[in-house]
């Protein structure tokens, strides 16, 4: 829905949401749901949206999804909850002391609370040679349909990064048939974000499924030569490639914040339900930097789909000045062809955790203090769905009982009193 960019004049204030992805979607829903009566403008600077982007590097990649099915808040919906959207605008300044935003078009919107959900972006890769240029990436539902048009005049596709975004699309080339080579500078997938044996687990996937992965390896050079092929410098080799896909992280889109004088440092740093330090300025989602309360002492973002719905909607309702909470563990999940990964929580990748055969599935336990801190499910989804509950209840467990594959954990959450109970991961 199309409205003239306006102040909107009432009792319950002006919220101005920049952005129009998941967490914005989740500050609308609850704005409206908590009773919140005035108006609501969203800047979006795609010309779709709100929608989800997990799909995006599978089924919409993949073709079984169109970007219909990511839709998170429909016209319809838009206009039952009088959300003035507003796509292809990009918000340039921020005049706090009179709280304007001004956007790419000339105009400017007046705000009571603004809402900066901005996301961010791919990180960029620069290399010698003569095509950085012909380098694909993927973050938006414009990149995964122009990402898969050309994916099908592929045939040999080099994939630079072994993170979840390089993987997953690593996949998807496969299982469109193409052959693919995954490049990894770390030495070993998912440095960052798991340990050594997930890690390990991973690695003998992609490899049975066919993709020539290189660990502890970089990229040299590309360049694009006669016929349209890319020729890359890997190593010590040189090879050639109809197409080069990059997944090497994300920028936080947070030069609006930062160019208005607030506290930035890889996001817009916050608290964890988006109170930033001016008191009419929340963020949330991507952009966000916040100290988690399960996680480290010093700020950092959390790039998942469980985030930016949880902080969106405790952002909404730190807006509207009431009791904000973020607790529970953070949630992440990846598919990657056949196989389902998801963390609950924060690995700890040097302590060893307790592994659960779960037949031809595994689980990973990371305990504290008797109580389950953390845990990763390998194609076990049924399994994660209890033990979040497990989590939930402060349930009481011992590392025996965990290990034993004949024991349900269903069981576990059944038979031992639950105390304390706190909000889910």
């Amino acid at each position: 829905m199309e409205n003239d960019l306006k102040d909107v004049q009432n009792s319950d204030g002006h919220v101005v949401v920049v952005g129009g992805g998941q967490a914005a979607a989740a500050v609308v829903r609850t704005l409206r749901a908590e009773g919140h009566r005035g108006g609501i403008t969203m800047l979006s600077a795609e010309r779709f949206g709100p929608y989800e982007r997990p799909p995006l590097s599978k089924g919409v990649l993949l073709g079984t999804k169109v970007p219909a099915d990511t839709v998170l808040l429909g016209a319809e919906h838009l206009a039952e909850l009088e959300v003035a959207v507003h796509y292809g605008v990009t918000a340039q300044r921020i005049d706090r002391t009179n709280r304007l935003v001004y956007l790419d078009n000339g105009q400017s919107i007046g705000y009571d609370r603004l809402v900066i959900a901005t996301g961010g972006r791919p990180r960029r890769l620069k290399l010698p040679g003569n095509a950085t240029g012909e380098i694909a990436y993927l973050r938006t539902i414009d990149d995964a349909l122009a990402l898969r048009e050309r994916m099908t005049r592929a045939t040999r596709v080099l994939v630079l990064g072994g993170g979840w975004i390089g993987l997953e699309t690593a996949c998807c080339a496969r299982e469109l048939g193409l052959e693919v080579t995954l490049v990894e500078a770390c030495t070993r997938l998912c440095e960052r974000a798991v340990p050594p044996v997930v890690s390990d687990i991973l690695l003998s996937r992609h490899r049975a499924n066919g993709v020539d992965v290189r660990l502890a390896t970089q990229i040299h050079g590309l360049n694009l030569v006669d016929g349209g092929t890319l020729r890359a410098a890997i190593g010590t080799e040189e090879l050639e490639f109809d197409l080069v896909i990059a997944g090497v992280g994300m920028v936080a889109n947070d030069e609006l914040a930062a160019h208005a004088g607030m506290p930035c440092a890889n996001g817009i740093l916050c608290d964890a339900a988006g109170r930033t330090v001016d008191p009419d300025i929340f963020a949330c989602g991507d952009v966000a930097a916040f100290t988690h309360p399960a996680g480290p002492a010093s700020p950092a973002r959390l790039e998942s789909w469980d985030n930016a719905e949880r902080q969106g909607a405790a952002c909404a309702l730190a807006l509207l000045g009431k009791e904000a909470s973020y607790s529970g563990l953070p949630w992440f999940w990846s598919e990657q062809g056949d196989t389902n990964l998801q963390i609950l929580g924060y690995p700890e990748p040097l302590c060893i955790p307790v592994v659960r055969p779960q037949g031809g599935r595994l689980i990973f336990f990371w305990l504290k203090e008797g109580l389950i801190d953390a845990a990763i499910c390998v194609d076990a989804p049924a399994e994660m769905l209890v033990i979040k509950r497990l989590v939930q209840k402060r349930v009481a467990v011992e590392a025996a009982q965990l290990c034993d594959p004949l024991l349900s954990l269903k069981s576990l959450l059944q038979s031992i009193p639950a105390t304390d109970v706190v909000a889910s991961g």
